[in-house]
């Protein structure tokens, strides 16, 4: 399986990264996750953007151009044969050897791009729905960047995994004891009432690619959508509940805890189709790229 390490093709199993990498001794680096489907990398420049605007924020060396990370995203994908995957792209500040806490300008970031095959779904969360775990939002306060710092994450996926769930909805407290949802381990979530829907507005929160798109389908067919502070106990009374990822795309929720919801809603149903239909013409119009050379 080949890798491209900073601009250069090469086997993934004989590559060779410095231990003193900053990825590895402080979590000082990026990461994005892009969805592969018949060979082509979906909102690629989306994914691009948000790591290049982190970069920037951080101060992390990132010296390749879209063109470059479409053109050795593409071959990798076609010289792997992985059609139907993951392209995972990690930023790092890069090598450090003495450890220093500080960073200085003349860092050379490291950059990688691996394409990784699909992580196992089951098929019938699409038309059953998931299951949700509540827990607390353990992170730091720099949750609107996409970084490698994931420890929290992981106990959340692995708390929902440990309760036979898919994710769990993440929630912190005001000073008055309220709790409001943040986001899931690797999730974003929406709540309808009374054809509505509320989402968590960014705040701490990652500004999903997922969830930005599905915000522009409400918008483009007209459904009321609102970006605000969501309370742990609206839960109990939103009649549809749906999740979104890359790799997740729309997906409904059926529970949480004791709470049962329909996994026909309306809405649901509607945005899931609606995004079925954006990923094909997305498809088309990078297909039709590709064939012009880009």
């Amino acid at each position: 399986m080949l890798c491209y390490l900073n601009g250069s093709l090469t086997d993934k199993d004989q590559t060779n990264i410095r231990i003193e990498n900053r990825g590895f001794t402080f979590a000082d680096g990026l990461f994005e996750v892009i969805r592969i489907i018949d060979g082509v990398p979906l909102f690629l420049e989306s994914h691009y953007n948000r790591m290049k605007e982190s970069a920037i924020f951080f101060r992390i060396p990132f010296s390749y151009n879209l063109q470059e990370c479409y053109r050795q995203s593409v071959e990798l994908i076609e010289k792997n044969g992985l059609y139907d995957g993951e392209l995972y792209w990690e930023l790092t500040r890069g090598d450090d050897a003495f450890r220093e806490h500080g960073f200085r300008e003349e860092h050379q970031g490291t950059f990688i791009i691996l394409t990784i095959p699909l992580r196992h779904i089951n098929p019938d969360n699409w038309e059953k729905g998931v299951s949700l775990t509540l827990y607390p939002d353990l992170r730091h306060q720099l949750c609107e960047h996409k970084t490698i710092n994931l420890l929290a994450n992981c106990m959340a996926k692995n708390f929902a995994y440990s309760q036979g769930a898919y994710d769990s909805m993440m929630f912190r407290q005001e000073k008055d004891g309220r709790k409001y949802i943040t986001e899931g381990g690797s999730s974003t979530y929406f709540l309808v009432k009374d054809d509505v829907i509320a989402t968590p507005e960014i705040d701490n929160i990652l500004p999903g690619i997922t969830r930005k798109k599905v915000i522009s389908l409400c918008k483009d067919l007209q459904i009321p959508l609102i970006q605000r502070r969501v309370y742990v106990n609206e839960i109990k009374h939103a009649q549809e509940i749906f999740l979104a990822s890359t790799v997740s795309k729309v997906m409904p929720v059926k529970k949480i805890g004791d709470l049962v919801y329909p996994v026909d809603g309306k809405i649901t149903r509607t945005l899931m189709n609606a995004f079925a239909q954006l990923i094909e013409t997305q498809i088309s119009e990078v297909n039709q790229m590709i064939k012009e050379g880009m």
